[in-house]
């Protein structure tokens, strides 16, 4: 015999057990949302944080392995095989012969876990520092081998894109119309393919340029070629004791991506272009003077918005920073703002400065 109420559904919601409201929903959407929004940038830059140790990290390896090379050779490795008609920096050859024009990071090869691509590099090219020989981007195993990508040489930081305008073969100083400037060659990247650097080495406030220059420092006018040198200079042979400012006080390497920002103009082509447009290969020259410090803002004008440019050492890295590597091998942090004399007097090997680099 059936109850009364046997068939009867229950409607109520059981102690306990009551749902979400949408009002509620909403406000804990909305505290989610919140969390994620005050969580964001301390995630951002904790990876930010975690790239910039990776950069420093390659770049003291990048130091070390050029001490383990003048371990081995009693000096440091050459900054480029070039030669010295400072007119012409970029010319192939001279009455001595043709140079390889290939620089710092090819004879770093070996001591960065490349022995690989050195032995490939070298197959068909004589590197000896005073021999000569064909230029490397006209020995086909050279130039195929200075496509590789190695990740020592490259930031983490800097976008994985390849540039999209040029890639610089050779920075040098020269005397132009009586000033001294910096100059660059490249090649356009659907030429070449090369492999990037985003570090270069410190060939001094002008690098090697033609004898008798002067140039105003805190300390005078100095003779450029005899008293502002850097450690990587034209089939350079640094010996440690020629760092007479002390390991700890000179630059030995330094970040320099190249060109990155916004409407930045090319010297190139015509046109304003964004994005990552100019980088640097390894199989190159490898080296860049200090002469226009590290603040590129001086460069922002007419629309430009620069964050790296090809003639600064510079980085992406958060907080105004750029890594560094000292001729003693240990990596330091400088900052944008470094004045411009206190940079140099770090970047020359024998300028008889006094600039303590703890101190920055």
């Amino acid at each position: 015999m059936r109850r009364p109420h046997d068939n009867l559904i229950c409607n109520e919601t059981p102690p306990g057990s009551r749902g979400f409201t949408l009002v509620e929903l909403l406000v804990v959407m909305a505290i989610i949302g919140v969390l994620v929004a005050l969580l964001l940038p301390a995630v951002q830059a904790a990876r930010e944080a975690a790239r910039r140790t990776a950069c420093a990290n390659n770049i003291r390896q990048i130091g070390l392995a050029a001490l383990n090379y003048e371990s081995s050779a009693k000096h440091l490795p050459p900054g480029y095989l070039a030669g010295r008609n400072f007119v012409r920096p970029e010319n192939e050859s001279d009455d001595q012969g043709r140079h390889q024009m290939c620089g710092v990071f090819v004879f770093l090869l070996p001591y960065l876990e490349a022995t690989a691509v050195f032995d490939q590099f070298e197959a068909d090219l004589n590197l000896g520092i005073d021999a000569r020989d064909e230029n490397y981007y006209r020995v086909p195993t050279a130039w195929t081998t200075a496509q590789a990508r190695l990740s020592t040489l490259l930031c983490p930081t800097v976008p994985s894109e390849y540039p999209t305008n040029a890639i610089l073969d050779k920075s040098y100083g020269v005397l132009s119309g009586g000033f001294l400037a910096l100059q660059s060659d490249a090649w356009k990247p659907d030429q070449s393919g090369l492999g990037l650097t985003h570090y270069m080495g410190n060939s001094g406030i002008w690098g090697e340029v033609s004898p008798h220059l002067v140039f105003n420092t805190p300390q005078g006018r100095l003779n450029v070629n005899d008293d502002l040198l850097g450690v990587f200079n034209v089939r350079s042979k640094t010996k440690l004791a020629q760092v007479s400012d002390g390991a700890s006080n000179t630059l030995m390497f330094g970040e320099a991506p190249g060109n990155i920002g916004l409407n930045m103009t090319d010297e190139f082509q015509e046109g304003a272009f964004s994005g990552y447009t100019q980088g640097n290969a390894w199989a190159g020259f490898g080296t860049l003077p200090t002469a226009f410090g590290l603040d590129v803002e001086a460069e922002n004008k007419d629309g430009a918005v620069y964050n790296t440019k090809w003639s600064y050492y510079g980085s992406l890295h958060t907080g105004g920073v750029v890594e560094f590597c000292f001729v003693d091998g240990s990596a330091r942090t400088l900052t944008k703002d470094i004045d411009d004399e206190v940079f140099w007097t770090l970047s020359t090997r024998g300028g008889g400065e006094t600039t303590d680099a703890d101190a920055l």
